[in-house]
């Protein structure tokens, strides 16, 4: 017992001694200043809390570099600056900083065909340059949706060769590659990585060791392949159970090596320092990562996320500040990184214990950049002008609506004679303030804009969803079909796809249709029209079921953002359609 109190003792006296050390290096900042972001991170500064840590750059170089909590829970040891987090997405924009070395050495220009470099690839009649992959404009199959479909089990992380194996169901790209964004999937950046590793002759993780880590500085950053971790101070992660109480969560295992990066708040620091003063010579790269991706026609693409840069990364707006920013998550790791560039300040997260590590950032960069916002932290919804709409016609707007590209659908109703968005998942919806008969302002926190623009008529109406000036997703309305159990029942059998070597079995016995495909777990299906299903998972967020000439159920379609229409035929109860049973 004893024991036990002075070793308790002595990692307190750690901690109290890290903290002290760290508020000395932030002396750059005024008293007032420090004082308060110290209210802050004392939240985090406990050995029972899992390991945190930030940096604030400014003038490119670092003026706040903390670790705070413990690397684990277990043997509580203080986490430090050179701790080592999983920081997913933030991966994107070293993979990218990459190919611009590759294209900056002659090795690859962004116009060449990605099959001059990977054979492998299935020709899919359309060219798809190294430019489309770095502009999410490829229209390639999203492998993580191949693998739920394909029915892939939690094992071994998938590599290229697995991935490529995985496109051979691929017969027709999503769109016409240039021509439209498509955010999701990791299948592109996988791509990206081989050619760097075919262009430079070098394994990536080894290339970017070699030629951007060490170089640098970056002794704790390093992209891991296979399903381990590194075992040398690396923080443990940690996830809130439903009852509150933090339980250890590694996350899925089958990340692919290129995107699975492991780095240290001090190897952040010296990342972001170089992007905010890179040495002479390397301007040019660097303003590569910060260009806007844009369609082929010169369009610059305005997702909801902001505008993508080639560096992965998000441009927008923080109270009418100009902001980039990039947010990632995996297990119980979170991550973040928020740049301002007309104010030189860029704060990066990372933590093993967050949802959400973002918030931290924020509160931190709200601090520092105080007399700088020139809006307030909340939008002041009584000062919007408003129009009086009478109900009657807002119950015009009333009905279900679906996005088919991303498989996502929204409510919307009239309550006490104001109108509600509603999205899956929620109860109560969000407020829509009229603006004129057909637009509106959704009532949300934050300084963020979001308008809902009612589109058609009577018998075709749509929604348009933007966020803060982005390009609108687009909702159609539609009408529910009523099926009978035993109408359901002709939905019901086994569908295969020959290509992925998978099949599932749609099943209507219980009243609801539902499918199993092994690994991937039940999905749960809700009619949106005549032979229209929804999905509640998201690699299966939308089927079309296909009929042949006298009307029978010959297969469906998967239609999601990643995947779309890729046909699963359904079998006969002998197996037949002239293709193989699983």
């Amino acid at each position: 017992m004893k024991r036990h109190y002075l070793t308790s003792k002595i990692v307190v006296l750690a901690y109290l001694a890290l903290f002290t050390l760290a508020a000395k290096a932030s002396n750059a900042l005024d008293p007032a200043t420090t004082q308060a972001v110290e209210r802050i991170l004392s939240n985090f500064a406990s050995p029972d809390k899992p390991a945190l840590a930030i940096t604030v750059i400014r003038g490119g170089k670092p003026i706040l570099e903390r670790a705070l909590g413990s690397v684990d829970l277990e043997s509580k040891a203080p986490a430090t600056v050179d701790t080592k987090f999983q920081v997913d997405s933030l991966a994107w924009e070293f993979i990218a900083h990459a190919v611009f070395m590759m294209e900056e050495q002659g090795k690859v220009t962004l116009d060449d065909d990605i099959r001059q470099y990977l054979p492998g690839l299935p020709a899919l009649g359309r060219k798809i340059t190294i430019k489309h992959l770095l502009s999410s404009t490829d229209g390639l199959y999203g492998y993580k949706t191949l693998q739920s479909l394909a029915g892939w089990g939690a094992g071994e992380p998938a590599q290229y060769k697995d991935i490529v194996q995985l496109l051979q169901s691929q017969k027709q790209t999503n769109f016409n590659p240039g021509e439209a964004f498509s955010p999701g999937g990791d299948t592109r950046l996988i791509l990206l990585a081989r050619i760097v590793e075919v262009a430079s002759g070098q394994a990536f993780d080894a290339f970017c060791k070699s030629q951007i880590f060490v170089p640098l500085g970056m002794s704790n950053t390093i992209f891991v392949y296979g399903s381990g971790r590194p075992l040398q101070n690396t923080a443990v992660p940690y996830r809130l159970d439903g009852s509150g109480v933090l339980q250890r969560d590694d996350g899925p295992v089958n990340v692919a090596g290129p995107v699975n990066l492991y780095s240290s708040i001090r190897d952040m620091s010296i990342w972001r320092a170089w992007i905010a003063s890179p040495p002479p010579g390397k301007q040019s790269l660097v303003n590569k990562l910060g260009m806007p991706i844009r369609l082929d026609n010169g369009s610059l693409i305005k997702d909801v996320s902001g505008i993508t840069t080639f560096g992965q990364q998000h441009a927008g707006q923080e109270r009418g500040l100009p902001k980039v920013y990039r947010i990632a998550s995996f297990g119980g790791y979170a991550s973040s990184v928020f740049h301002f560039p007309g104010n030189d300040l860029a704060v990066v997260v990372l933590s093993s214990g967050l949802t959400y590590s973002g918030y931290v950032g924020m509160q931190i960069a709200n601090i520092l950049l105080s007399d700088r916002f020139p809006e307030p932290p909340n939008i002041d919804y009584a000062k919007i002008k408003a129009v009086d709409v009478p109900p009657q016609q807002l119950q015009l707007l009333e009905g279900t609506y679906w996005d088919a590209t991303r498989g996502r659908s929204a409510r919307v109703e009239v309550k006490d004679k104001v109108l509600h968005y509603t999205r899956p998942g929620e109860t109560e919806g969000r407020v829509l303030i009229p603006l004129d008969d057909s637009s509106f302002q959704m009532k949300i926190d934050g300084d963020d804009s979001f308008f809902v623009r009612f589109m058609g008529n009577k018998k075709s109406k749509s929604v348009h969803y933007t966020m803060s000036g982005s390009d609108p997703i687009v909702f159609e309305q539609y009408t529910p079909v009523t099926y009978t159990k035993d109408e359901l029942g002709r939905f019901a059998g086994t569908f295969y796809n020959k290509d992925l070597n998978a099949s599932f079995v749609l099943d209507a016995s219980s009243g609801t249709l539902v499918a199993d495909n092994r690994s991937g777990g039940i999905v749960t299906f809700s009619s949106i029209g005549p032979d229209k299903f929804a999905g509640d998972k998201r690699f299966m967020g939308g089927i079309t079921f296909v009929r042949g000439k006298k009307g029978e159920i010959t297969g469906l379609r998967v239609v999601v953002d990643e995947v779309r229409n890729l046909v699963f035929q359904k079998l006969r109860d002998d197996g037949g359609q002239g293709i193989s049973a699983p």
